[in-house]
């Protein structure tokens, strides 16, 4: 009677086991499959396909927030420029706190307006010294100047939005290849454009000298292709708000070339430096530091009342030992 009971127990795992493989084999292929269609190669890594996507998604914002950049420096100052440019970083962190979740503290709003303050006084020092050009249309280039800043906030989110941190979770994605296709697609959809204000003589080609056609690969090269690269890669790393207020350490660090190249920094540089120093700093804080901080010191006080407690307790016990 035992045999036969545990024969028919032997029976049932085996038939068990076997409908748990054949289950495990019609779900790995179709979850094989569902990777594969999620655009996730077997190796965790984004497909070609789906990082040209998010590329030809971002390309427009990108491309308008360079145009209005530049056009806003040829109908207004350098100086108007550079301060309404500043405040994409405060267009970036309201976004990022509606669209990306992340969490309003009072020194992360403080830590922007001292980034914004500290680029404002050092341009501000710059137009005392006459160096800046004369506006022809100064509200066209400050709208210009102002749009750039919204666009500029729109695409640093869309890059945060679409593409995938590096904890791997939701697979790896080449930044080089992303903003690869991000320069095809800039060539194929605006090359036309550019063709057709040539041909009208609107922006005529021909007038380009080599020295300009030159400066304009430099810039390329080093502005669109370096510095966006090590910049997107900070995005992805940090936050939008910090990438974005970290663009203003360019402040003190010019008046150090400065400096080291013979030209003594003004009184407003070292402000201005200083002010993007400090706004930097505290930005970079935690959300959670003074809530952790607070909690580890009620913590704390806690703990030295219950250890007050216990010697009160422990007081009467002694002096009756004593007696």
């Amino acid at each position: 009677m035992e045999d036969g009971i545990s024969s028919l127990n032997e029976k049932a795992v085996h038939s068990n086991l076997d409908s748990v493989s054949n289950e495990l084999e019609r779900t790995l292929p179709v979850q094989a499959d569902e990777d594969v269609n999620k655009g996730v190669d077997e190796k965790g890594r984004w497909t070609r396909a789906r990082v040209a996507k998010v590329s030809l998604l971002i390309c427009p914002f990108w491309f308008l927030a360079q145009l209005t950049f530049n056009l806003s420096l040829k109908y207004t100052s350098v100086t108007s420029n550079t301060i309404l440019s500043s405040v994409s970083s405060l267009f970036t962190f309201v976004v990022s706190l509606v669209f990306l979740g992340e969490k309003f503290t009072w020194v992360k709003l403080l830590s922007v307006l001292f980034c914004m303050a500290g680029t404002i006084i050092v341009s501000l020092g710059d137009s005392e010294t006459g160096l800046s050009a004369v506006s022809s249309k100064p509200l066209l280039g400050d709208i210009l100047a102002l749009v750039s800043a919204g666009l500029y906030a729109v695409y640093i989110t869309l890059i945060r939005l679409k593409l995938p941190d590096n904890d791997g979770k939701s697979g790896h994605a080449s930044m080089a290849q992303f903003l690869g296709y991000l320069g095809l697609f800039n060539v194929i959809i605006f090359l036309p454009v550019a063709l057709v204000l040539d041909l009208t003589n609107l922006e005529p080609l021909c007038k380009l000298t080599w020295k300009q056609f030159g400066l304009i690969v430099g810039k390329g090269l080093l502005d669109n292709v370096l510095s966006d690269y090590l910049w997107a890669k900070a995005v992805l790393l940090t936050t939008t708000t910090v990438a974005t207020a970290g663009l203003s350490i360019q402040v003190p660090l010019a008046a150090i070339v400065d400096s080291f190249i013979g030209n003594a920094p003004r009184l407003m540089d070292g402000l201005g430096a200083l002010a993007v120093l400090i706004g930097f700093v505290g930005i970079n804080i935690p959300s959670d530091a003074f809530s952790r901080s607070k909690g580890a010191s009620i913590e704390l006080e806690n703990e030295n009342v219950r250890s007050t407690d216990q010697d009160r307790v422990s007081l009467p016990q002694t002096t009756v030992g004593i007696s």
